[in-house]
């Protein structure tokens, strides 16, 4: 699986009675509205994983004798319809492997139109019952988790009005729409745009050179470049411009196909050819633009005998290329 959710070591233990709830955690990227007895403790963990980091952003809250904990875990690919079991059958495995316990109940949680699950462990080593929630919002997990003393039933109750403030925000609310706008993410600057869909491509963790992004297919059967610059190209000719550079890198490149296709406010030169690498052809496939809006190379390309398996999700990323410039003509470039 080409996530891993890195749960295991963000889960704390903590052990005492909360007051009632009275600071609110909301924020416009969150989905999840929740209370705390007081202000939490927050921090971000980063875990690498082959396609890039996961983000998780943590609340954190303490009284003695209990442990509360607001967890987005944030991936660097999107999730489709359809994964959230898989998802949290790993979550299980990771919280049981980290902190062994008894579980006590899984069952069905629902926040909204979203699907989660409720979970209670047991942790007799540490005299604790623990109580979590685990739900996939768009391409998030959220993970909710309160702990209290066994027996303790200030603590249960302070735990019950915790998952009891959960609040599912309204910009959320539709399933499908959110689906859709974290699966479709955008790259660019200023009027230049490019909407890829995560599910499909990734960030190179690579990057580090602004105004270059480079993506990978899931199968890293191909890959892409997007180059976007402020100011046009010398000379003007971006067609020129390209299959020089190519050249300096291949042995042969040679044209299969050139055209114009509008991309937004302005006309893109659309390009396709071969270019031979240390005896290997690869197929290219490509819009390019340089004029008053600046200067775009945006390019997938594969191994000719990958290529027609692969062309199909090229080509849809090429088409998320959006040049929004009023001020750019449409007009083919040179």
């Amino acid at each position: 699986m080409r996530r891993a959710l890195g749960i295991i070591s963000l889960f704390l233990l903590g052990a005492g009675p909360a007051r009632p709830a009275d600071f609110e955690v909301s924020a416009p990227d969150w989905a999840i509205e929740a209370r705390f007895t007081a202000p939490p403790k927050t921090d971000v963990v980063l875990s690498p994983s082959p396609q890039g980091d996961i983000r998780a952003s943590r609340y954190i809250y303490e009284p003695p004798g209990e442990h509360y904990l607001l967890i987005k875990f944030t991936y660097p690919m999107a999730m489709m319809p359809g994964e959230e079991p898989g998802v949290y059958d790993r979550s299980m495995v990771d919280l049981t492997r980290s902190r062994p316990g008894q579980i006590r109940a899984r069952e069905p949680y629902k926040l909204g139109p979203y699907e989660g699950q409720r979970v209670v462990i047991a942790q007799p080593r540490e005299k604790s019952t623990r109580e979590l929630r685990l739900i996939v919002i768009g391409s998030s997990l959220y993970v909710c988790s309160a702990e209290w003393p066994v027996g303790s039933t200030a603590g249960a109750a302070n735990a019950a009005a915790f998952f009891g403030s959960f609040r599912l925000r309204s910009d959320y609310a539709d399933q499908r729409v959110v689906e859709d706008r974290e699966r479709f993410r955008e790259l660019g600057a200023g009027d230049i745009k490019l909407r890829y869909d995560a599910s499909r491509w990734y960030r190179d963790p690579a990057d580090a050179e602004p105004g270059i992004f480079n993506l990978l297919r899931t199968d890293q059967r191909a890959e892409a470049q997007f180059i976007c610059e402020e100011h046009p190209i010398e000379g003007g000719d971006i067609e020129k411009a390209v299959l020089d550079t190519a050249r300096e890198g291949a042995e042969t490149v040679s044209v299969k196909k050139r055209g114009t296709k509008l991309r937004g406010a302005a006309a893109v030169v659309e390009l396709e050819f071969n270019a031979t690498v240390q005896n290997v052809t690869y197929v290219n496939h490509g819009y390019f633009y340089t004029g008053p809006a600046g200067a775009v190379q945006l390019r997938g390309w594969a191994k000719d005998q990958d290529y027609r398996d692969v062309a199909g999700d090229i080509t849809e990323l090429l088409d998320g290329l959006t040049i929004n410039a009023a001020r750019a003509a449409v007009t083919a470039p040179r």
